[in-house]
């Protein structure tokens, strides 16, 4: 059951927002915005997700869907593992392969036919989501995603995050002038911001990054929050388009 409310959560927001679609210069200007950051590479995270037709698929045809996929990242002999979910409903698909020793894929086909009193049309939904430590791929794995789902006829709804970390807490003025750092690199307009007593972020557009959310008649492309962990002892940054697509 976890698994579905992770896939419909995503496809809620998704549908709360508009088409996010863009190319590789939106994960090229984001790696280029937390280089002039400074901050060391933790972590980079890409999901993206689609409708891709509206057919009630079998596993079988699920696999197959899969295997393109798994074509483009040259990774069909790296699954580590593989799980089935299956009602009268839905049918799940859930594939993870590893594609070197930090980075990992994941492959998520739902197929839903919700009963005829509904009035909807059986569809199937495709997410893929890539993470790991390497940042130097971050622009190729960003374009592999969204030709995957383009080549299955999907619209690419790209949501692309950088993680990295200072050693410390930082200061006031540090604080203040990483941030400027990467407003003014990222010619940054229009920002919104939030603050409680562990993490501060706020939201922005930029002209350099394509398309974004819209919130209150404002449109943002660019997400950035910053926390000390007192644990680690680091002050850890995140840099997302249009938004930070994970738990920070």
């Amino acid at each position: 059951m976890k698994l579905i409310k992770i896939v419909v959560a995503i496809i809620l927001i998704m549908l709360m927002t508009p088409s996010v679609a863009f190319g590789t210069e939106n994960e090229q200007f984001l790696l280029e915005a937390f280089e002039v950051a400074g901050a060391n590479a933790e972590m980079m995270d890409i999901v993206d997700w689609s409708v891709i037709n509206r057919e009630f698929l079998d596993f079988p045809q699920m696999e197959q869907y899969r295997d393109k996929i798994l074509h483009i990242f040259d990774a069909k002999g790296k699954i580590f593992d593989e799980t089935q979910e299956n009602s009268k409903i839905y049918r799940i698909l859930n594939t993870r392969a590893k594609l070197d020793s930090d980075t990992f894929l994941q492959i998520i086909l739902q197929s839903v036919h919700l009963p005829e009193e509904y009035e909807k049309e059986p569809q199937t939904y495709l997410v893929i989501s890539v993470s790991g430590k390497k940042l130097d791929k971050f622009v190729d794995y960003g374009q592999k995603v969204q030709e995957a789902v383009v080549l299955l006829n999907g619209k690419s709804e790209i949501a692309s995050c950088l993680t990295g970390s200072f050693n410390g807490k930082l200061d006031e003025a540090k604080h203040k002038q990483v941030l400027e750092n990467i407003k003014g690199f990222l010619e940054m307009s229009d920002t919104a911001k939030m603050e409680d007593e562990y993490t501060f972020s706020f939201m922005g557009y930029s002209p350099l990054l394509t398309n974004g959310i819209q919130i209150l008649d404002k449109t943002y492309n660019v997400h950035i929050a910053m926390r000390y962990n007192l644990e680690d002892d680091k002050t850890y940054i995140w840099i997302g388009s249009p938004v930070i697509s994970l738990e920070y």
